[in-house]
């Protein structure tokens, strides 16, 4: 092979592996495919909280009560009645509270005069324990009593008179709901003063009632 020859065929080459090498390379990139976000949510507001309710939903005839005392015994001296009407609110719990009015009949056998007591009275129970219950009750009587003039000659004066008694009873339940029963109750007077404006004969007063 001549020099002609070789220098053509070394140019030839020269020539073929420019061309390749300015083949550009493929630069494509296959994109991942993503899915688009959803939207942004507003944010959740918390609930409001349940507030409980605090009026009294039980029907009327479930908070009221009614009832009834009595007092009443015979001594040598003095027959002695008592009654008293009661109205009651009962609380949701173990309170109740009410009013009533008194009325005390006394007959005195060594004047032969029958004497008068009547006037309001305020109260409140409270249920310890099964039967047994707490009571306080202030009260203010009108009262009569016998005072003498003159030497034996008896008349007839009338006075105000408090009392507040606190104590201990207890109840027999009565009925199917239980809110009924008879009471039996011993309280002492602590405004009590023996004279003769008390018509009560002593600070330890014992009742029997009945509530329904």
């Amino acid at each position: 092979m001549n020099m002609k020859t070789l220098l053509l065929v070394s140019f030839c080459g020269f020539l073929a592996m420019g061309a390749v090498a300015q083949v550009p390379a493929d630069t494509t990139t296959v994109q991942p495919v993503t899915t688009p976000a959803p939207p942004p949510q507003p944010p959740a507001t918390a609930a409001a909280p349940v507030e409980k309710s605090r009026r009294d939903t039980r029907p009327l005839k479930e908070r009221i009560d009614f009832g009834f005392g009595t007092s009443f015994w015979i001594t040598p001296n003095q027959t002695y009645v008592e009654l008293a009407p009661v109205i009651a609110y009962r609380f949701p719990k173990a309170l109740i509270t009410g009013m009533g009015y008194r009325y005390i009949y006394r007959h005195e056998r060594v004047g032969g005069q029958d004497l008068n007591a009547y006037g309001p009275d305020f109260f409140a129970r409270l249920n310890l324990f099964k039967g047994i219950y707490l009571w306080t009750e202030y009260e203010i009587l009108k009262n009569e009593y016998l005072y003498q003039v003159g030497g034996q000659e008896l008349a007839t004066g009338s006075t105000t008179t408090e009392s507040y008694f606190a104590g201990l009873g207890w109840m027999r339940s009565v009925g199917r709901k239980g809110r009924g029963g008879i009471s039996v109750q011993v309280l002492y007077n602590f405004l009590y003063e023996r004279d003769i404006y008390n018509p009560y004969y002593s600070a330890w007063t014992y009742r029997v009632g009945y509530f329904f």
